[in-house]
């Protein structure tokens, strides 16, 4: 498997769509409360942006050198691949403004979080169009929009978990925090949703379109089983952490059972993504 640097870059920047996402989301169910929105997201934002940087620099790993992304998009009336290095690079730049913004004006812009929220989901279209105009049979599918949007929801709302609620919990908005891991565990299971509809869509048997009278068609789809059924297994269980910290009390393990939940989640979807790129190799 030699796309590494594509699964770093999707995974990292649909995280990234998801967190910016989530920040939007809580600014908006509070709004009408005094809440420091610029100190409770600073952190987030900073996690974001250097998300954000971490998939431009896996891109350009993919790409090979800088220079051949700014050949490509001279193409973005025809080319999906021109279009999304455009978005991505436009979300990278509206992400890196939210940051810049709250750590030097110490203020939360909702007009900006929208506005980079909706260039992120544009940007998952068009990455998700990249792989469905191809002639790869297993990627050439509606599951490969509904994985890379379930990632995006599924990430982004664990991530948002981990980096707000302990701290709203440290601020004794303890309503606040059980709102939002509601309104989370609501969103996470929505991608779920996606992830499921995708996969009822998609049968293994699409794979011999690919790799038919290859003599490792029965191995790559023997993988591709067991791996589906780890993932969804370890996908079940960060279901259950999350569910038990939005139904349970704030405990001194709090903080680090959102890291465990967000590290569960991260090898689940990144093992979604790793046998997604397996069925094109």
């Amino acid at each position: 498997m030699h796309e590494w640097p594509l699964l770093v870059f999707t995974i990292s920047i649909q995280t990234a769509i998801g967190g910016i996402f989530m920040l939007w989301i809580f600014q908006l169910i509070n709004r009408k409360r005094n809440l420091d929105t610029a100190s409770l997201f600073k952190i987030p934002l900073i996690v974001i942006g250097v998300l954000s940087l971490v998939g431009l620099g896996a891109s350009f790993a993919h790409l090979g050198a800088p220079i051949n992304a700014l050949n490509t998009i001279r193409h973005v009336g025809s080319s999906w691949m021109s279009r999304e290095i455009l978005v991505t690079g436009t979300f990278i730049g509206l992400a890196v403004l939210n940051t810049a913004w709250v750590l030097y004006r110490k203020q939360i812009l909702p007009w900006l979080l929208i506005t980079t929220t909706v260039v992120g989901f544009v940007d998952v279209y068009c990455m998700a169009a990249i792989y469905t105009k191809s002639l790869i049979g297993p990627w050439n599918s509606i599951n490969t929009f509904m994985s890379f949007y379930g990632t995006t929801l599924i990430l982004g709302a664990v991530l948002a978990v981990a980096l707000l609620t302990p701290k709203l919990y440290k601020q004794k908005l303890e309503l606040v925090a059980k709102q939002f891991l509601k309104t989370t565990l609501i969103i996470t299971l929505s991608g779920f949703g996606l992830h499921i509809i995708g996969t009822a869509l998609f049968s293994p048997e699409a794979l011999e379109t690919t790799i038919v009278g290859s003599s490792m068609a029965a191995s790559v789809i023997a993988t591709y089983k067991v791996m589906v059924a780890t993932r969804w297994i370890i996908s079940i269980l960060g279901v259950a952490l999350l569910g038990y910290l939005t139904l349970s009390s704030y405990k001194k393990s709090f903080t680090s059972l959102t890291f465990l939940t967000l590290a569960v989640f991260v090898l689940s979807e990144g093992m979604s993504r790793y046998v997604f790129y397996l069925l094109g190799s």
